[in-house]
């Protein structure tokens, strides 16, 4: 019996993973349920004293200064929708006090289950691109996405596909598998995502995938004392990065279409349907709407409302269409409840990177790739995001290294 609590444990925790591609409503269920779940267990087993750390403060704060800016948004129907999305990243604390209790191979069925979900859902993007490959490749001609056979937007997807590939590479690194199957669904799991991630092209994932791949390399180095691994590794991405140029016609039409929207930036040429053009005009205008609402932001659920007007002050040439929110994740926040704000939320992401008991190779990994992401996208205001975040930050803290200490000293028994 206590065999099996395992695996049903960490499938338990993992079923907003599960029906994430594939129902809004089951995941917000299951998501739910954890939560309570945690709050019941927390209940049992833990002390208010337990919360009354920096990095659990910092995340309360974080939620009850959004909290606060409902009171001052007009479109308070958005505004508590907006809170209830946010949900998770309040009850993270409790998740990972919760976690911390359970025994070491709870988390690895978690990650298990996670990567192969999202290798998964790459594998069948992938197998539908091939299926419409002409049709798909003049799509992203058109600067439009290769779509994700999933009820996920495509960016989003990216990124959490980039975390997946990120944490099984780690695994590869970092563990001794001897006699494990473990290490062969992670590596094939690593091929699957790598392929996919480079098929659909989309930028922000390329960016936190490569940008979290280097920093376990570089701990890997540095540990293992191996340096002319770094060299053979930049080879080798070039290697990739040249060989995916040259089979993947989506992956090329990609950076061609990079080029000539950073050409149409420079020579303020006319900016609609050009991706980088209309992010970086978003940008723009998300700054001049904060500077003038530096202190409180604009109100949670007003954000949307006050941008639009914001660019009929500018005298924007957008298109009403391409008139979008700002894709960066600070500055989302910044016009929701102030500059407080995207300064909580950089705190809780580094803070933890200063304690021993959760430093590690992955979670310093998942810090910069996700704020790689937040550059480019406001990946904590969609549900598949605000759900991989939590639930993958909860178990990055509670796991830290033990997991490669105990599989090292089990091996070599």
């Amino acid at each position: 019996m206590r065999a099996l609590q395992q695996p049903i444990g960490a499938l338990f925790f993992a079923l907003p993973i599960i029906f994430m591609p594939f129902s809004k409503a089951l995941t917000s269920i299951s998501t739910a349920l954890i939560l309570l779940f945690a709050l019941f267990i927390f209940y049992k087993n833990s002390k208010i004293k337990d919360l009354f750390k920096i990095e659990y403060l910092l995340l309360f704060a974080y939620f009850i200064l959004s909290l606060v800016s409902v009171f001052y948004s007009t479109n308070t129907t958005n505004a508590w929708s907006k809170i209830l999305l946010k949900l998770p990243l309040f009850f993270l604390p409790f998740l990972v006090l919760v976690k911390r209790k359970q025994e070491l191979p709870w988390f690895l069925h978690f990650e298990l289950v996670m990567v192969s979900m999202t290798s998964f859902i790459g594998l069948l993007s992938i197998m539908n691109y091939f299926n419409h490959k002409e049709d798909l490749d003049f799509m992203v001609l058109q600067n439009k996405p290769i779509p994700v056979i999933a009820d996920i937007y495509h960016i989003e997807f990216s990124v959490i596909l980039a975390l997946s590939i990120i944490i099984s590479i780690y695994r590869l690194l970092y563990f001794y598998w001897r006699g494990s199957t473990s290490q062969y669904i992670y590596g094939l799991c690593a091929f699957i995502g790598l392929v996919a991630i480079h098929i659909m092209a989309v930028r922000t994932g390329l960016l936190s995938l490569y940008i979290g791949i280097f920093v376990l390399l570089i701990f890997y180095i540095i540990k293992t004392k191996k340096y002319k691994l770094l060299i053979l590794s930049s080879v080798g991405a070039f290697m990739l990065l040249g060989f995916m140029y040259s089979t993947s016609e989506s992956f090329q039409n990609r950076i061609l279409l990079t080029i000539e929207d950073i050409n149409v930036l420079q020579t303020n040429k006319d900016r609609n349907w050009h991706s980088v053009s209309m992010r970086f005009e978003a940008f723009e205008n998300g700054v001049k709407l904060f500077k003038k609402y530096p202190l409180t932001g604009v109100g949670i659920g007003d954000v949307n409302i006050e941008i639009q007007k914001e660019y009929i002050a500018n005298d924007t040439k957008l298109q009403e269409v391409n008139r979008k929110k700002p894709h960066h994740q600070f500055l989302e926040n910044a016009l929701q409840s102030g500059i407080l704000s995207p300064l909580l939320l950089l705190a809780i992401l580094l803070v933890p990177l200063f304690y021993k008991k959760y430093r590690s190779p992955l979670i310093i990994a998942f810090v910069f790739s996700v704020l790689a992401a937040m550059q480019f996208e406001s990946i904590l205001e969609r549900q598949s995001t605000v759900v991989a975040f939590s639930l993958l930050f909860a178990h990055l803290l509670s796991t830290n290294d033990a997991a490669y200490n105990f599989y090292k000293k089990k091996s070599s028994t």
